[in-house]
């Protein structure tokens, strides 16, 4: 657990490697963000933390939200601080929370962390549902269109099929092609079926995998059009991090090793191992991000000089601030973009089965005719 901050500014003790249960109650982002604004408002207005503890427990209506305050309200009259209580519960009160609430009780300015905190979960939990509800309809449009294109293939081709095969007729080679796509896909649906699946299987397994998750992580920083959406986010949301634990006390050291554990992309990762590298020996900031090719390079610049003038902390929750709502601007150009590229590619696929269905049907028609 952290057990504070010592003279030198760093954090003391250790933090506890709980982790996060796979399955069971978790507590909700929401809930989160309600707990941490009340409680800033609470220890703002003059209320000890004990006593803001105990009115949280009582108005808590989450269950299981509820027993962890009890337990950590019981931590705090014990004579624990509240970090030291907090990181007994890493599976809702991560590293960086634990480690700012620390830095703001040693600051004594908890209050104001508290306030930093809840916006920080505020702005995450308000940019997951902006991500979700954007993409919310590209994914619904491309599933209902894959599902009618397949159920065009499997099931209306194939009468088609029956009545071409009845007159004997030559077909166009679309339409052969795909009767016998769907003929492959009807008499071996236990091959194909299994196949399918096991390849979506084994990509998710790669991804997952350490390899994987590099070349993922590679390509969604590198590739042509998700990327300017993918830095812009990441830049922001790591920029706000750092800021809000440097104003809150936390060394900067102690912050980017925060920052490093909180992000999930290898490539930041990467970068933020050579950045505590370079400020362990006095190099700064400066060379590993102006080095780096996924940092944009006026954040770069605008955090080397927000170094030597001493307003890290101020600077980089502007700079966060700012890619986070370029990163949701470009988002929504994306997403534009997407929606009509989706309509043309499915309207275009449904107009080859159409057509592959009616030539052969004119074609019938004008022997009949003769």
């Amino acid at each position: 657990m952290v057990a504070g901050i010592n003279n030198s500014g760093r954090l003391a003790g250790h933090i506890v490697t709980e982790r996060r249960p796979m399955f069971g109650p978790r507590v909700k982002p929401a809930e989160l963000v309600d707990m941490t604004s009340q409680m800033a408002i609470m220890t703002r207005a003059g209320v000890d933390i004990a006593s803001a503890l105990d009115s949280l427990v009582r108005q808590c209506t989450s269950p299981f939200l509820r027993s962890i305050l009890e337990e950590v309200h019981e931590a705090v009259l014990g004579g624990k601080s509240v970090s030291e209580s907090m990181a007994q519960y890493r599976h809702v009160f991560d590293e960086t929370f634990v480690a700012s609430v620390a830095a703001g009780e040693a600051s004594g300015r908890l209050p104001d962390v508290l306030s930093q905190l809840a916006e920080l979960l505020r702005n995450d939990m308000r940019l997951r549902n902006s991500v979700r509800t954007m993409l919310a309809y590209p994914i619904l449009l491309s599933s209902v269109s894959g599902i009618v294109l397949l159920a065009l293939i499997l099931f209306v081709l194939p009468k088609f099929a029956e009545i071409f095969a009845d007159f004997d007729a030559p077909l166009p080679a679309v339409t052969q092609m795909l009767i016998t796509l769907s003929s492959e896909l009807r008499t071996r649906l236990w091959l194909w079926g299994p196949l399918v699946f096991g390849c979506v299987g084994g990509a998710y397994a790669y991804k997952r995998s350490a390899a994987g998750r590099v070349a993922w992580d590679r390509l969604s920083l590198h590739a042509p059009v998700i990327s300017k959406v993918t830095r812009a986010l990441l830049i922001g949301r790591v920029c706000r991090l750092l800021g809000i634990m440097i104003d809150s006390g936390v060394p900067l050291l102690e912050s980017l090793r925060l920052a490093r554990s909180s992000v999930k992309n290898s490539l930041y990762k990467e970068l933020f191992v050579e950045l505590e590298d370079d400020v362990m020996n006095g190099r700064g900031l400066s060379k590993a991000l102006l080095a780096s090719d996924f940092i944009p390079g006026s954040a770069g610049e605008m955090v080397v000089t927000a170094e030597k003038t001493g307003t890290l902390g101020m600077v980089t929750r502007m700079i966060g601030q700012h890619y986070e709502e370029e990163g949701e601007a470009r988002l929504k150009e994306f997403v534009a973009f997407l929606e009509p590229v989706i309509t043309v590619v499915m309207g275009l696929l449904v107009a080859i089965i159409v057509m592959s269905v009616m030539l052969p049907l004119f074609d019938l028609s004008s022997v009949a005719k003769g």
